[in-house]
């Protein structure tokens, strides 16, 4: 019994011991192999002309080796990807990596290879909870096939935004170097420890840029999925508006402006709520509070964080609103981004492919922030005043129902569209008196449309008329005419 008892008390101290080693960050040093050069082909949609792609593109980034065959790189890099190079330190072979998962507003991607000799002599970065913040780092770049170089950053402090213009707010650090950084992956370490702090995703000139902190790309690693409010807040700063609502001169809170149909918001707040207070934390009238150890943060902090001690993930969120002047609390059951929200797709591309459906060698399309910015540098001043409006202050569905914005691009001119060469950039209200939220619905009406002419109605009340019967054969003369390969592509 006494040898049984002794047994089981080695096996809970073995066990302890090495949950102890597992849980302890791991130092990088300038001699491990774990950083990696990445070299992508792009092929890029154009969005003016959805049926045609841009020429090929380079696209070089640092990729970071986490184990198990798998690299940690930018999502930037690789969207609409047709090759992945990778070259491992010190090694000439060439080895051809596939995506295996992506989140667009964390802006990371994990690479994945099926060559079982490629893990060879690599070691794993393994990203921690813990922050040293702030503090000094070092920038492990791979630009030398054969050696580490390594450049000095201070890391700052911790603010919210939304990382390479995704739709989610997430926790960043900011940093500052004298030195010239590409903000392309690179792996950041404490510069006393080693241990992994982050990833660099942004650099400036002016020497400040941007860090993924650890404790994020961790939540990544484990799969797991980022929280979101679910609603757009506004700043109660000045006291008429603050008189209408009910607050006095020395109350905090901001302002509800907007929520995301189908959100965690959904159902629970309303429109010109206000929130004064969530998580405990009062909320000032800018959308602050004071967080004991980073110091003044924006609220979406306390919704979309991952920082493990203080992580919203899984978690009730407590609020404490003024609704028509009477203070009312709330609990948020958190969810995560529902993209049925977005009716104007914007910032990055999320692989998305712009769509197109060609009715009588007229060109519709989905309305997207893509589309505009295609444009060139001054696409605000190029492209249609509706368009900019509805792109700037609706890009979030007021209800589920809501659909697309669907809008007349172009007309491939043809003899027999000749009438309507000079219209462009409309947006189509109805079809034969239907009214039309998406390109799938425009598609169904005319085909299935018993009626002889097919009449498009435009917002602004402009009329685009068609024989049924022409539609398909000019169709059939655009296509032969300015190569364009189908009449939809979706």
């Amino acid at each position: 019994m006494k040898n049984l008892s002794q047994i089981f008390y080695s096996f809970i101290t073995l066990l302890f011991i090495v949950n102890q080693l597992e849980s302890k960050p791991v130092p990088v040093a300038n001699h491990d192999a774990s950083i990696l050069q990445i070299k992508v082909t792009v092929v890029y949609p154009n969005y003016i002309q959805p049926w045609r792609f841009k020429n090929p593109e380079i696209r070089q980034s640092t990729g970071i080796y986490i184990g198990d065959n798998r690299i940690l790189v930018p999502a930037q890099a690789i969207y609409f990807y047709t090759n992945i190079e990778v070259k491992k330190p010190d090694a000439l072979k060439v080895y051809t990596a596939e995506l295996d998962r992506l989140d667009a507003d964390l802006g990371l991607a994990i690479l994945k290879l099926n060559d079982p000799s490629f893990q060879k002599d690599l070691k794993e970065v393994q990203f921690p909870n813990e922050i040293f913040l702030p503090g000094l780092g070092l920038v492990m770049e791979g630009k030398d096939q054969r050696n580490i170089e390594e450049k000095k950053v201070r890391m700052v402090r911790m603010d919210i935004e939304s990382y390479a213009s995704g739709y989610v707010e997430l926790p960043y650090i900011e940093i500052q170097s004298e030195e010239k950084l590409d903000g392309v992956g690179e792996l950041i370490v404490d510069s006393s420890s080693r241990i992994p702090q982050g990833i660099l995703y942004q650099f400036k000139e002016n020497g400040m840029g941007k860090m993924i902190p650890s404790f994020a790309i961790k939540h990544f690693l484990n799969g797991k999925t980022f929280p979101f409010k679910g609603f757009r807040f506004k700043p109660l700063v000045d006291s008429a508006s603050r008189n209408v609502l009910g607050l006095r001169k020395d109350d905090l809170g901001v302002l509800v402006a907007e929520i995301y149909p189908s959100s965690s918001a959904d159902g629970l707040l309303q429109i010109e709520d206000v929130i004064l207070e969530v998580s405990n934390f009062k909320i000032d009238p800018k959308g602050y509070f004071d967080h004991p150890k980073f110091g003044k943060l924006n609220m979406s902090y306390l919704f979309h964080n991952t920082y493990e001690s203080e992580s919203a993930f899984d978690k009730k969120i407590k609020i404490k609103i003024l609704r028509n002047k009477k203070p009312i609390s709330l609990e948020m059951d958190l969810k995560p981004l529902n993209e049925f929200s977005i009716r104007i797709p914007h910032g990055n591309t999320r692989f998305q492919m712009p769509k197109y459906l060609m009715l009588a060698g007229i060109i519709f399309q989905e309305l997207s922030e893509h589309y505009l910015t295609d444009h060139g540098n001054q696409w605000r001043n190029r492209v249609s005043k509706e368009l900019l409006y509805l792109n700037d202050f609706y890009r979030i569905k007021r209800n589920s129902k809501e659909g697309k914005i669907i809008f007349l691009s172009q007309v491939v001119p043809l003899v027999g569209n000749k009438a309507y060469h000079n219209t462009h950039q409309l947006i189509l209200k109805s079809v034969n008196g239907h009214e039309i939220s998406s390109l799938e619905e425009l598609r169904t009406v005319v085909n299935q449309n018993e009626s002889p002419f097919i009449k498009f109605v435009m917002n602004d009340g402009y009329e685009l008329i068609f024989k049924k019967e022409e539609i398909s054969s000019l169709n059939e003369e655009a296509k032969k005419s300015f190569q364009i390969g189908s009449d939809s592509n979706f």
